[in-house]
């Protein structure tokens, strides 16, 4: 049994590579034991281990986007100082939400100097993905 094991972990490190899924090999071993422990059914674990794959992919795909953004610090709308525009709170909320995205509106932040409007766009533009 051990044999048959270790050529099968062998046989998913090969094929891991052969598709560019580094963390798949990972992934298996360490979801094979949870879904020995858990009884999952083969069709479960044969799910759990790629998707670990595609959502580790996109966190570092959106990761990356930000950065290629070229925003010069991260910010997050928990850090805005709300006191001077409480008003723009829920207006902001709705932004952040990605609705005008599915509508296909655009979005023009105005204001004087210094009010935040770079503070929120970056956030905004961060939780929103393709």
């Amino acid at each position: 049994m051990a044999t048959k094991t270790t050529e099968a972990v062998k046989q998913i490190t090969y094929l891991a590579g052969a598709l560019k899924a580094p963390r798949i090999t990972e992934a298996a071993a360490r979801m094979a034991d949870q879904a020995r422990d858990a009884g999952w059914s083969f069709e479960d674990y044969l799910a759990a281990v790629p998707e670990r794959e595609v959502s580790a992919r996109n966190a570092s795909g959106a990761e990356l986007r930000i950065r290629a953004a070229g925003f010069p610090a991260r910010k997050t709308l928990e850090d805005f100082d709300w006191d001077p525009q409480p008003a723009a709170r829920q207006q902001v909320a709705a932004l952040a939400s990605g609705g005008f995205l599915h509508e296909a509106q655009n979005v023009v932040l105005l204001g004087p100097p210094g009010t935040g409007k770079t503070h929120l766009a970056r956030p905004i533009g961060c939780r929103l993905r393709p």
